[in-house]
């Protein structure tokens, strides 16, 4: 792992606030001192995602995510600690010191990127490859012709054609390529004998390519008939695996030629098959995409924030493309995207529809795309008999949840207004509904913000309950508090793992000097205590004395430590047969006894 130096991270922490960077993600909106939203990790229906300013963490109370600005970066993009802290440098418009990296991780940087160089080298190769062979095939002429591909389109996107031969093998080998990096493509396989052989035979080839151009990967079709293919068990489609250059989720089929020449689109399509892009691209319509996949990944929707205003998600119109598309509605509306759905009669999908009816007709259908929530409305409407009370009232309850869920009070007007003239409801009593759950919501995100600042009492959480207020006093970074605590406190004295874990970091962190000079979240590099700290942080001062409170929560450690001591020695007095052991058992206890005893008095 590549490091910077101590100060450069430090200046470009201070450079991006921390609520400045998650709003660019994350709807948030103030709760007393603290910031929260729904969390971009992991789906919700309440806010339980928090950021605080004043100490530059957040903390989801869902999932557990936490940490600093930069951790943050590091799940929202996908990206390692050297790439955050070079994107938010950027973001900061702060000069990256690039020689500021350890001599060792640069020789492993080296040896990585020697690798990842090599892959790319042996796709860009395959890809000329299968591409000089597209018109050798007779199958995968006629093929082309029947689907009205154009020279200037298969060059466009590179298609080519696998031959029923191991001739890819052979050929990277002439190459010189090192057989290791054909294994790691993807693109060659091994049988248990150890012979090679290519993976991909007998079929249309589609290069996947990054925003930079680079093949990072290949899906290859089948072009047999659906007869053959049933028979002979082939399957329709068959890709690259993930590996070191390629992460499907992380990719968008076409992106590299429908994001043009930079300039932000107004709208970008995303479907689902290599030929759905690739058809409506042969009439003219380039802002088409493939998310490479079932369904939209959180890194993929971010890309087409990157690059469109507005995206219109078409899947098929099966059980599992509805549910692919609902939750890209929910993965675009969670990063701010204005999302809508294109709504397609007369063809299955858009390579058929394009061929049918023409790029103008589709493109007036793409323009008449009907938005998240009327989807919503219509897949509600199918499932619930609307002309039955019971089925009028369910449709009803599930539209409150998901009008209550607008952040525009106007938008959710309009929906109000249309429901209740479709439906013969009144409108006071739509928005009557609207207003329970969001009080619902809103009594659930008081609960959290509450469970945050206030132990449980019960006594299954009351050991580490107690622990954590230890593990809080400490994060204040106080040498006086530091004292006081380690005194009283042995590491062995907690009884949670995490919290454990945490305090033995602590306590390293002051008995080194460094508190005070390091963002408690550097320190932890495991995610569970990480969390755990970022958990405890986020509970809010009620009192300024803190020796005070030091004290009570010492004492009370010390009560509690000593309970669990009597009971230990008790359980060891009845069952040791040694006199010398009893009378040292009975012994401590009596001091044990004798203490608690004093401090009553």
């Amino acid at each position: 792992m590549a490091f910077f130096k101590d100060e450069f991270i430090d200046e470009v922490k201070a450079s991006n606030d921390i609520v400045d960077v998650v709003s660019g993600y994350v709807n948030l909106k103030r709760h007393g001192s603290t910031f929260f939203g729904n969390c971009p990790f992991h789906r919700e229906k309440t806010a339980s995602f928090a950021v605080a300013p004043d100490k530059q963490i957040f903390h989801c109370f869902g999932c557990g995510a936490g940490g600093n600005v930069i951790s943050f970066i590091m799940k929202a993009e996908n990206l390692g600690f050297k790439e955050s802290v070079e994107f938010l440098a950027e973001r900061a418009k702060l000069e990256i010191p690039h020689d500021d990296y350890l001599e060792e991780s640069q020789n492993e940087l080296k040896i990585k990127d020697y690798h990842k160089s090599k892959m790319y080298e042996i796709n860009k190769e395959a890809g000329r490859f299968f591409y000089q062979y597209i018109y050798k095939s007779d199958t995968a002429k006629r093929y082309i012709t029947s689907r009205k591909l154009n020279i200037n389109t298969i060059k466009k996107f590179g298609i080519g054609f696998a031959p029923n031969d191991n001739s890819l093998y052979k050929y990277l080998k002439s190459k010189g390529f090192k057989e290791d990096d054909m294994l790691a493509t993807g693109l060659v396989g091994k049988s248990s004998s150890g012979i090679l052989y290519d993976k991909f035979k007998d079929r249309l080839m589609f290069p996947i390519f990054d925003i930079r151009g680079r093949v990072v990967a290949f899906g290859g079709r089948t072009i047999v008939s659906s007869a053959e293919q049933k028979e002979k068990h082939i399957p329709k489609y068959v890709n690259s695996p993930e590996n070191l250059i390629y992460k499907k989720g992380n990719h968008l089929y076409g992106l590299n030629i429908a994001k043009g020449t930079g300039n932000k689109l107004n709208k970008i399509l995303v479907v689902e098959g290599y030929m759905d892009v690739v058809s409506p691209h042969s009439y003219g319509v380039t802002n088409v995409v493939a998310s490479l996949g079932t369904a939209l990944t959180q890194n993929q929707g971010k890309l087409l924030r990157q690059y469109a205003d507005e995206v219109v998600l078409s899947y098929d119109s099966d059980e599992a493309g509805q549910n692919a598309i609902m939750r890209g509605i929910d993965i675009l509306q969670s990063l701010n995207v204005v999302c809508k759905v294109l709504v397609m009669e007369g063809a299955k999908d858009p390579d058929e529809y394009v061929l049918k009816f023409g790029a103008d007709k589709f493109r007036d259908l793409v323009d008449k795309s009907i938005t998240a929530v009327e989807y919503k409305i219509r897949i509600l409407k199918n499932r619930f008999d609307l002309k039955d009370t019971t089925g009028k009232i369910k449709f009803m309850n599930k539209m409150a949840e998901i009008l209550a869920a607008l952040p525009n009070n106007i938008e959710r007007d309009i929906y109000v207004q249309k429901l209740s003239e479709e439906l013969g409801v009144g409108k006071e009593a739509i928005v009557a509904e609207i207003e329970k759950v969001l009080f619902k919501d809103k009594t659930k995100q008081d609960k959290i913000i509450v469970s945050a600042n206030t132990p449980e009492n019960n006594s299954s959480t009351e050991k580490s309950d107690i622990e954590e207020s230890i593990i809080y006093l400490l994060t204040l970074k106080n040498k006086s508090i530091f004292e006081k605590v380690k005194k009283y406190v042995l590491i062995d004295d907690f009884k949670d793992a995490t919290n454990k874990a945490v305090l033995c970091k602590l306590y390293d962190a002051y008995s080194n000097n460094i508190m005070n000079e390091v963002d408690l979240t550097t320190i932890f590099d495991n995610e569970q205590e990480l969390s755990k700290l970022t958990k405890i942080m986020m509970k809010e001062n009620t009192s300024n004395d803190f020796e005070k409170v030091t004290d009570e929560v010492l004492g009370f450690f010390n009560k509690q430590k000593n309970e669990n001591r009597k009971l230990e020695l008790l359980k060891l007095m009845k069952e040791t047969t040694d006199e010398e052991l009893l009378k040292l058992y009975q012994s401590e206890l009596r001091e044990i006894i004798q203490q608690s005893t004093n401090k009553a008095l």
